[in-house]
């Protein structure tokens, strides 16, 4: 059974999604205070922000990239 680029891009997402859910949770449940937690939560989430914008960057790009081969092929 193959899933192709979509069903590794869901699956790394998904990973990630997870990933952020863990991080959040272990933050939550921590012996420490409540500022130093918000403050980590601020920190996650601003990593996770930036790592977003870079993927969208990145499927951007390769979308563009995907249409220029399409646009080349129809030229031909």
């Amino acid at each position: 059974m193959t899933y192709g680029r979509f069903g590794v891009m869901v699956a790394g997402l998904s990973f990630l999604a997870g990933l952020v859910a863990g991080g959040v949770a272990g933050l939550l449940y921590a012996p420490q205070s409540g500022a130093r937690t918000r403050r980590q939560l601020a920190c996650v989430g601003d990593d996770a922000k930036e790592r977003a914008g870079e993927m969208v960057e990145d499927a951007t790009e390769a979308a563009q990239r995907v249409v220029e081969r399409g646009r080349r092929l129809v030229d031909i």
